[in-house]
């Protein structure tokens, strides 16, 4: 009895190791744009392309983007991946570079492409599977990155003080960009399981008074000198930020 107790520990450490030495927490991402009046030629093609190349393995996920300048562009994302999988080659990919040529990149404006790394640390109730978002790019200084994050670790320390509806429903997955220049990039996606609605001011009920607030609880924590920090830190080390809705597209996306 022990003994079988024994191999699945040994079992459960060699799989915890195997994670560990290949994180799979990167993700690929193309964001495309298709021309003027070829975005339902643009959705055929891919959903073709997708279940020809797409089904069993480098599975995609699409989003589309539907407020701001960049609405009417698409996330191609190609997630859970390690480092390792940067190197693999498909063994059909001359078939599926001349298959995208054909079918796809003849009917976009532009296309652009990232990998970006989970942050599980300062991520909150995160959630992989929502289908609406709230999506926050910003440009971080870079003599202030390590800063920035030390301010963002604290405040999700922060939100896990604070109860009621609003905060036990608030969820948040934060990315960095890799190899993105000169400046880092963090990526705030907010999940809104509810949808779009529960964007409303007091969708999850109203706070009571006297319920504490975000500040109320960072300054236990930290003190008011350093919720003043906090405040100029947030604004000194953003460079510039964008912010758009979008919405994951289950037909686009690997079945």
């Amino acid at each position: 009895h022990t003994h079988m107790k024994r191999i699945i520990l040994l079992l459960l450490m060699a799989t915890t190791l195997a994670a560990y030495s290949q994180k799979t927490d990167l993700s690929t991402v193309n964001t495309v744009k298709p021309n003027k009046g070829q975005k339902m030629a643009f959705e055929t093609a891919y959903k073709a392309h997708i279940a020809k190349f797409h089904k069993a393995d480098e599975k995609i996920s699409v989003y589309e983007i539907i407020s701001g300048p960049r609405a009417g562009s698409y996330h191609l994302v190609n997630g859970g991946r390690s480092f390792a999988d940067l190197d693999k080659e498909r063994a059909d990919a001359a078939a599926h570079s001349m298959d995208l040529d054909k079918t796809f990149y003849p009917l976009l404006e532009e296309t652009m492409n990232g990998t970006y790394r989970y942050m599980d640390s300062l991520s909150f109730h995160p959630d992989p599977g929502a289908d609406k978002c709230v999506v926050t790019v910003r440009t971080i200084k870079l003599s202030l990155e390590s800063d920035y994050r030390n301010e963002l670790s604290r405040g999700i320390k922060t939100l896990g003080k604070l109860k009621g509806g609003f905060w036990d429903n608030l969820s948040i997955n934060v990315f960095e960009q890799l190899w993105d220049g000169s400046e880092p990039i963090v990526v705030n996606i907010r999940n809104l399981k509810d949808g779009f609605k529960s964007l409303e001011t007091d969708y999850y009920g109203a706070s009571k008074p006297g319920d504490p607030t975000f500040k109320d609880e960072y300054v236990k924590l930290y003190g008011t000198a350093d919720w003043d920090k906090r405040v100029k830190l947030l604004e000194d080390a953003v460079v510039k930020s964008e912010q758009y809705i979008m919405k994951f597209r289950k037909d686009l996306s690997s079945q």
